[in-house]
């Protein structure tokens, strides 16, 4: 048969003409940025869920590696480092945006053209805003995880690494 078969989680009648053509122009707007752009480290902050920024160009990132915090900016060594729950910081001029990573890796690369652009790729599991982060409803959370029966090896793990990972969101919301 000629039938086409349809993705088990894409919807049957797909998107219309109009919102194909704004989401490609949105991914287009996003690469576009970069264009023109000289000397700059390009930052692709995403999560399986969505890409929150793609090549754009910022003065550094501070990101929590599993060995410590550090900061890439433009011309930093190459690296590969994996990311531990904490916060991210994009800088850019005189204006900073932070975001919760529940883990993750930065790739970072140097320029593959004459732009002389670096490229930093955080490729994150979970990735939030900190504004977004509801405190209250962590510490509830934690409080939850702390009071639940832990009578098994299951039990014990999920309640220490949900705690590891409660705690730092509500570090991260402060």
């Amino acid at each position: 048969s000629g039938r086409v078969r349809q993705h088990p989680l894409r919807s049957t009648a797909g998107p219309s003409v109009a919102t194909a053509m704004a989401l490609r122009t949105a991914r287009l707007l996003r690469f576009a940025e970069a264009a023109g752009v000289q000397n700059r480290l390009l930052l692709t902050l995403c999560s399986p869920a969505e890409a929150v920024m793609v090549n754009k160009p910022v003065d550094s990132v501070t990101v929590p590696g599993t060995e410590g915090t550090f900061t890439v900016t433009n011309n930093h060594s190459l690296i590969v480092s994996q990311l531990k729950a904490g916060v991210i910081t994009v800088r850019d001029g005189q204006d900073a945006k932070d975001y919760f990573i529940s883990d993750g890796f930065l790739f970072f690369n140097h320029p593959t053209d004459g732009s002389g652009n670096c490229t930093a790729k955080v490729s994150a599991v979970e990735l939030v805003p900190t504004s977004a982060l509801d405190k209250d409803r962590a510490s509830q959370v934690l409080s939850e995880l702390m009071s639940a029966p832990k009578d098994t090896e299951w039990d014990r793990a999920k309640a220490q690494l949900g705690a590891a990972l409660v705690a730092q969101v509500i570090k991260a919301a402060e």
